[in-house]
């Protein structure tokens, strides 16, 4: 998780460095996030759908935390 907060703070301090406004960062990282949570999801539902994900394993493991 930390590198992805790393990644973010890049994307913050590339954002602020082009004249981006705070309202406008906000914006664009609401954005940003909400597509990043889609491509995980997406991802995550293709290899099930591929089989490169144990779907039995997964619900195992999802039942036992």
């Amino acid at each position: 998780m930390e590198s992805q907060g790393n990644d973010y703070q890049v994307l913050l301090d590339y954002l602020a460095e082009r004249g981006h406004s705070p309202q406008e960062i906000k914006t664009i990282m609401a954005h940003v996030e909400d597509y990043d949570e889609k491509t995980q999801h997406d991802s995550i539902m293709d290899s099930i759908g591929s089989g490169g994900i144990d779907l039995e394993a997964l619900v195992r493991e999802a039942l036992s935390e």
